[in-house]
């Protein structure tokens, strides 16, 4: 959250007195070409289902269109209200270009677009639908997370934040100190580390008293001064477009994150914001709370969370029996369920007494009284195991006794007896060989029979494959790798032979059976899922098949499942790195940038005058990692570089965070010394730091206005007077 003041909506505005050009520059040609095709694809959409052979003829030619142009590794355009810009180049005057993209990505508030050279006919058409259905969507969900959300990795729009603004006033003292109170706890309480965003870092605003000292409200500050869970519940749907403003509905949306901002105060202050809370649960429709006590409430009370044993038992004693008879319509339902919850709640002794006639009134009301011979029969095997066994209370606890009576089998016990038969010998043999290999690794000590006991398991993770049961793979993988966590702080020989096994499995054939596993909606999630439980082995695997050209096309879907796990396999990468040709180089590089912090350097060793695909590829990692270290990297090359790197360091700098890539340019273009040595670099710094409206860049502006008097520097000149315009 950061607090807004009301200052003034002055923003650095361009300005020039050039008539808009009604054409491009010839080397962008087949660019337009492909942006009138994309266009023509987007109106099919319009009026025809995705599945007609008019939509899927319209993505075909755009798709060769993208493939025919000649660009390195992505194609990046700007949005405007009318129009598309390609570089400094508008497109102006196509009808086709305007209607179809440029009014529905700029209603859609997309600034700019990122389109990387792996994007496949998939994603367009996800990417053609979603800009048709744009006008209709209403504030659900931003493009970008559209796209997103639809498995589109390879467009990026770029969408200028929409600010909620969150109006406080002044809050009384009292609250003030709590306020103050929380955040010396929290500041006392937090670990080293980068901070982790519950909500975009971008979206809310806080607007109270401009005398305040306060710089920003976090939310757990949010969560005390507006001190009423139902308001703060509506204010965190509004933060991602969520719901519809109803506060019954909001609460609902986002129960889980009020609950979670109240358990991260002082727990004195906890119990009453949760008192509060059950208050407003109370104050829902019928049918509103006991949906909200069925998905949350009663399985936080039954997982022993102090969240749902506060809240209940603020309930009065009717409401109360009212949502423990809810239990019984739970999928895991079960009478044994209600004691357990009584005993959770830690209510008084009297309190119990008194409701526990109510809670039998009730459920004898809607027929839940349920007796002995009643009780459901056992499905399962454990069930089965647990109701033979059970000792009733008030039954001797000593089992000694039973020793003296024969086990009398009687038809009843006799079809339960036939029902385990028949199901163990309806077991799939292969799930039971990987349990056992699984279990057995979580207790093994020797590495060298942890070794044995996985390799033996991995034929059988092969024929998985083979028969593309990918739902068993992804369960089986996920299994083995809870299994390498929990044994790597026991025993770290036994989860690196456990690891090594596993490496065998990861091979060429495997990478391409989940790159076409990409290729599907519900393969795609599997795919994410297997490359994020082998993690290193595979990635490697991917890299290996990217240095091939027989199997770089095929392979290449599987990228982003690739990123997903860069920071489980940047170690890896790093010792392999050297080994790797130029195109698996690349990948390498970019799977770095997603891997975050501690990788800078080894990227940047690779910024070089010699290769400017690698060197882009480079920049680009570097500003995905988006850190301060990469960020000053980057300036680095921008400012000492040679002449061929400069364009694709700019491009980086402007990749980077907003925040980060406003303060990098702002140093930049405060140095006369950078001026003088690249004027043409600073020209385009001042344009891009014109579209992003920071008022920051004035006085910069006015100290680089002074430059438009270097009559002997016509180039220096020309920054000062495209400076003095920009300030106007």
């Amino acid at each position: 959250m950061t607090k807004g003041i009301g200052k003034p909506d002055y923003r650095v505005r361009r300005t020039t007195d050039k008539p808009a050009r009604a054409g491009v520059h010839a080397g962008n040609a087949a660019t337009v070409e492909f942006l009138q095709l994309l266009g023509r694809a987007v109106r099919q959409f319009h009026t025809y289902p995705a599945g007609s052979p008019l939509c899927t003829d319209a993505i075909d030619a755009c798709h060769r269109a993208f493939g025919a142009l000649d660009i390195d590794h992505s194609l990046t355009f700007r949005v405007t209200d009318h129009t598309i810009v390609l570089g400094d180049d508008e497109i102006s005057g196509d009808a086709v270009i305007e209607q179809e993209l440029a009014r529905p990505l700029h209603r859609a508030r997309v600034s700019s677009i990122d389109i990387e050279r792996s994007v496949s006919a998939r994603d367009w058409s996800h990417f053609c639908a979603t800009i048709a259905a744009a006008p209709r969507a209403g504030r659900s969900a931003s493009l970008a997370e559209s796209l997103l959300d639809l498995g589109v990795a390879a467009i990026i729009p770029r969408v200028t934040p929409r600010p909620e603004v969150v109006e406080l006033g002044a809050p009384p003292a009292a609250v003030r100190t709590l306020v103050e109170r929380e955040r010396a706890r929290q500041s006392a309480a937090t670990a080293a580390g980068p901070s982790q965003h519950l909500y975009p870092p971008d979206k809310g605003w806080v607007r109270i008293d401009p005398a305040s000292a306060d710089a920003a409200i976090t939310l757990t500050d949010l969560a005390v001064l507006v001190d009423e869970p139902a308001e703060l519940a509506s204010i965190l749907a509004r933060l991602i477009d969520d719901g519809d403003g109803a506060e019954n509905k909001a609460l609902q949306q986002r129960y889980d994150d009020v609950v979670m901002l109240i358990g991260a105060v002082d727990p004195r202050l906890a119990r009453v914001l949760f008192a509060k809370l059950a208050r407003a649960v109370l104050s829902l429709d019928a049918d509103s709370r006991r949906s909200l006590l069925r998905s949350a409430i009663l399985p936080s009370l039954l997982d022993g969370r102090v969240a749902g044993e506060v809240v209940l038992g603020e309930f009065p004693d009717v409401d109360l029996a009212d949502a423990l008879s809810l239990l019984l319509d739970l999928e895991a339902a079960a009478p044994e369920l209600l004691p357990v919850a009584l005993d959770r709640l830690r209510l008084p002794k009297e309190r119990r007494a008194a409701l526990t006639p109510i809670i039998a009134a009730k459920l004898e009301a809607r027929g839940g009284a349920v007796s002995d011979a009643e009780r459901p029969v056992a499905n399962t095997f454990d069930d089965q195991a647990r109701a033979l066994t059970r000792v009733e209370a008030g039954v001797a606890r000593n089992l000694a006794e039973f020793s003296a009576f024969d086990l009398s089998i009687n038809e009843s016990t006799a079809t339960v007896l036939a029902g385990v038969r028949d199901a163990v010998a309806g077991v799939d043999a292969m799930d039971v060989q990987l349990a056992c290999a699984v279990s057995l690794s979580r207790i093994e000590p020797n590495p060298s029979v942890v070794s044995s006991v996985v390799g033996r398991a991995v034929p059988s993770l092969r024929l998985l494959v083979r028969a593309q049961r990918w739902q068993d793979l992804t369960r089986w993988v996920a299994r083995i790798a809870d299994v390498e966590a929990h044994v790597d702080a026991l025993r770290p020989d036994a989860a690196r032979a456990l690891r090594e096994s596993m490496a065998s499995f990861c091979d060429r054939a495997l990478v391409g059976d989940l790159a076409r596993l990409c290729s599907s909606e519900p393969g795609q999630r599997y795919a994410h899922a297997i490359v994020a439980s082998l993690g290193a082995p595979v990635v490697i695997a991917w890299l290996q098949a990217v240095d091939d050209p027989a199997d770089r096309g095929r392979v290449r879907p599987l990228t982003g499942a690739i990123c997903q796990s860069a920071r489980r396999a940047a170690p890896a990468i790093l010792d392999r790195l050297p080994a790797f040709g130029p195109d698996a180089v690349r990948s390498a590089l970019m799977v770095l940038g997603f891997a975050g912090p501690g990788y800078e350097k080894t990227i940047a060793d690779h910024v070089s005058a010699d290769d400017e695909r690698t060197t882009r590829e480079a920049l680009r990692a570097l500003a995905r990692a988006g850190t301060e270290k990469a960020a000053a990297l980057i300036v680095r090359r921008l400012e000492e570089g040679p002449a061929i790197v400069q364009p694709a360091a700019e491009e980086a700098l402007w990749r980077l965070p907003a925040p980060t890539a406003l303060a990098k340019t702002r140093d930049l273009l405060g140095r006369r010394d950078f001026i003088s040595r690249y004027p043409q670099s600073a020209a385009r710094l001042l344009e891009r730091a014109a579209q992003s409206g920071d008022d920051r860049f004035d006085p910069v502006l006015e100290q680089l206005s002074t430059l438009r008097f270097h009559f002997w520097s016509p180039a220096l000149a020309r920054v000062g007077a495209k400076a003095r315009t920009l300030l106007q």
